[in-house]
């Protein structure tokens, strides 16, 4: 008889049993206070319910409307100023035309947010006003540079006051954009609040409900004690019996107990299958990535030790662990949304799946914590890594087909929300018993394969190789090691002169940071800059060099020496310190006359992403009568943003593009081209690299200024740099 049937008989023998049920009073009490606290907890809900739907209803309305429409004006006229400043330099028309539009958009938006919000309508005619004056100057410069009708002798005056003009409206719009962040805070925090105060209402209700109904729940309980008791004895039996729920609770009797009694068997039985049922939940949500239905790392460490033991039975098997992390996903995610990103990282899963196998692989195995043997696994760990365990190979090649076919798979265009992207994947792989055999280690080696693949381009796969261990060990060691090189006193300076090329005479040096560990070694500079950059420590390094080249200096001054220009690099980070100004001052101490013989060199690409900062740091240190050159000019990638909107004193042509200019017309063209810019723009040239006579001579006709290499002197420790000094002392060229 079904648990149903049971029910309707019970009923109908309860219906013909006419008996007296003097506990239904009471009961009915208990409902009656429990409705009357849902009743008033509703209430209180329903009220902040319609207050956060009036907040939601103002924030879609206006508040984000305005917004939005603020967070547009800033970017329109960012773009405005990037499109007159480029249409100045170039003497594009397009852009003039292009920036007209912009400019009307940015008249709309602003409108838009006078339409929504009345209150600001002055603060925002007063923007437009000065937008206007700004864009008019602005496009008549530009216009009138393009037509060739501007005299010069002001434009930087105009160009100035149009800066400053534009630099108020940013501020402006910045402020306006920020209060109304801060009023749309402060009306969540608001909401928030009453949200609060309504749970405490519900909470109290929710007590003093509690505390009625304990009452009468207590008079009650008296009144049937003894037909508890014998609930009780049975309860007991379950819970002594170790969680046996095959107990039930005898019948007897014909009153509302007998009815509890029969219910709460009823209940037993349905809880002994969902406790079953959630058992086995609760485990394949253990074992399971509950975006993608795959095993997660825990189910793919058990398949893959599972599979080891497994294979050590067997002969001439290979297993392979892939490692696979996807190319270039976070500019899809950022761009689409992290819906979106999810909706891609399921597709990838099923096309693993499909690659390796043409079933899904979680379904086949219902029971996820049993590893099939031999079964191919298909892995996410988490965000866009992916493992894979291909069993049963007879060669390294099979492994390689199997991650070529993933690789093309994951390459096939992708169409998410009515959008196509693209991206790749890196593979590692590892193979047992050939690499190791402990799951860990292969999934390890498999990592470490993974990222010798992106640093080899992205989009490839890659085997283990034993030297990547090595290599990872020697990073580690040295990434503690250079942490402790300046207290260990390991780092020193080498000095590498430069010269005059049209009289040969000596001019400055650079100066260039060496680290030389007892134990490990020297390491390439490349190796180490890098590894600074990557732990947050490369300002410490620069500030000491900096220090060191004022102490030099400072030595060679009081030798009698004339102090003469040293330049030094500066990485990234500290091209963009916000701090650096005080940072240098506080280096320089006492002796900041010296910081007159320091030129300071940036790369194109250490500033290019923090201009603002990156201009006002250069304003900053020529403040302090410093020199600031741009080092590696022409190799990789080029901007001239920094020579327009930074005070540049010197232009370092990289010694890839001076090492062919007697050989190859393009180099030599280059060259040139980027010698007669800096002429136009009054900056002076150094080339490096110069390796030989004809170098020089072929530099200094094209008007190159100074010139640094092997050709000159090799790098010279600062001891033999000061002697260096001494020698030639008298052929210094005294304009330098």
């Amino acid at each position: 008889m079904s648990d149903s049937d049971q029910i309707f008989r019970y009923q109908d023998d309860r219906d013909r049993r006419k008996t007296r049920r003097p506990l239904s009073w009471q009961i009915l009490s208990i409902a009656v206070i429990g409705t009357l606290g849902f009743f008033v907890f509703l209430a209180v809900m329903l009220s902040e319910s319609k207050d956060r739907a009036d907040l939601l209803k103002d924030i879609r309305d206006t508040r984000y409307p305005v917004q939005a429409s603020l967070l547009s004006a800033l970017n329109q006229l960012e773009t405005i100023d990037n499109n007159l400043e480029h249409a100045f330099i170039s003497s594009n028309g397009a852009l003039l035309d292009h920036s007209m539009i912009l400019a009307a958009q940015f008249r709309g938006q602003l409108h838009q947010v006078m339409m929504l919000e009345r209150s600001n309508a002055i603060e925002i005619n007063t923007i437009l006003a000065a937008f206007d004056k700004y864009f008019s100057d602005s496009h008549a410069l530009a216009q009138s540079t393009i037509s060739g009708q501007r005299d010069f002798s002001d434009t930087t005056l105009i160009k100035q006051a149009n800066a400053r003009t534009f630099n108020d409206l940013m501020e402006s719009l910045g402020t306006l954009q920020t209060d109304h962040s801060e009023s749309l805070v402060a009306s969540v925090d608001s909401a928030t609040q009453r949200a609060s105060d309504a749970l405490r209402v519900g909470l109290t209700t929710g007590v003093l409900t509690a505390v009625l109904l304990f009452l009468v729940a207590f008079i009650t309980t008296r009144s049937i004690l003894q037909r508890i008791n014998n609930m009780v004895r049975s309860l007991r039996q379950i819970a002594v019996s170790d969680g046996d729920m095959n107990v039930r609770i005898p019948l007897t009797g014909s009153d509302e107990m007998t009815e509890l009694a029969f219910w709460f068997n009823t209940f037993l039985e349905k809880l002994q299958r969902m406790t079953a049922e959630s058992t086995a939940e609760v485990k394949r949500l253990a074992f399971t990535d509950t975006l993608t239905n795959l095993p997660n790392r825990r189910m793919f460490l058990r398949c893959l030790n599972s599979e080891i033991e497994r294979l050590d039975t067997l002969q001439n098997s290979t297993l392979a662990v892939l490692f696979l992390d996807l190319d270039n996903f976070k500019p899809v995610n950022d761009q689409l949304g992290h819906d979106a990103g999810d909706e891609l990282i399921r597709i990838v899963a099923q096309r693993l799946v499909h690659t390796v196998r043409g079933e899904d692989t979680v379904s086949v195995n219902s029971d996820l914590s049993e590893p099939v043997p031999g079964q191919p696994v298909v892995a996410r760990l988490a965000g866009d890594e992916f493992m894979m365990i291909i069993s049963e190979l007879k060669n390294q090649q099979q492994a390689a087909n199997i991650a070529e076919r993933i690789r093309m798979a994951i390459m096939e265009p992708y169409v998410i929300n009515g959008m196509e992207c693209a991206v790749g994947v890196s593979i590692g792989i590892c193979l047992y018993p050939d690499n190791s055999d402990d799951a860990e280690e292969l999934i390890t080696g498999a990592d470490m394969a993974m990222y010798q693949a992106k640093n080899s381009g992205k989009n490839t796969y890659r085997f283990f190789d034993p030297a990547l261990r090595t290599a990872t060990e020697h990073k580690v060691q040295m990434d503690n090691a250079i942490k402790k090189a300046i207290p260990n006193g390991e780092l020193h300076l080498m000095f590498q002169p430069q010269f005059n090329l049209s009289n040969g005479k000596l001019v400055g040096a650079e100066a260039l940071l060496r680290w030389e560990n007892p134990e490990l070694g020297v390491f390439s500079p490349n190796d180490f800059i890098k590894q600074a950059e990557a732990n947050g420590q490369i300002c410490e390094l620069d500030d000491w060099v900096m220090k060191s080249v004022l102490d030099h200096l400072l030595m060679w001054e009081n030798k009698g020496i004339k102090p003469i220009p040293i330049a030094l690099n500066f990485s990234a980070a500290q091209a963009s310190r916000p701090s650096l100004a005080l940072a240098v001052s506080r280096i320089a101490g006492t002796h900041k006359h010296l910081l007159s013989s320091i030129e300071i060199e940036i790369t194109e690409t250490s500033a290019i992403d923090n201009i603002a900062v990156v201009e006002n740091n250069i304003q900053a240190l020529k403040a302090m009568d410093m020199k600031i050159a741009m080092d590696d000019f022409g190799a990789g990638h080029s901007s001239l943003t920094l020579l327009t909107r930074c005070d540049i004193d010197t232009l370092k042509i990289d010694k890839a593009v001076t090492r062919e200019i007697r050989t190859d017309r393009k180099c030599r063209s280059i060259v040139q081209a980027i010698i007669d810019l800096a002429t136009e723009l009054e900056v002076a040239t150094v080339a490096e690299g110069i390796e030989d006579e004809a170098q020089a001579h072929a530099l200094a006709e094209m008007n190159c200024d100074l010139g640094q290499g092997y050709y000159y002197s090799k790098p010279l420790r600062a001891a033999e740099f000061a002697r260096y000094l001494e020698r030639h002392r008298d052929g210094i060229d005294k304009a330098a």
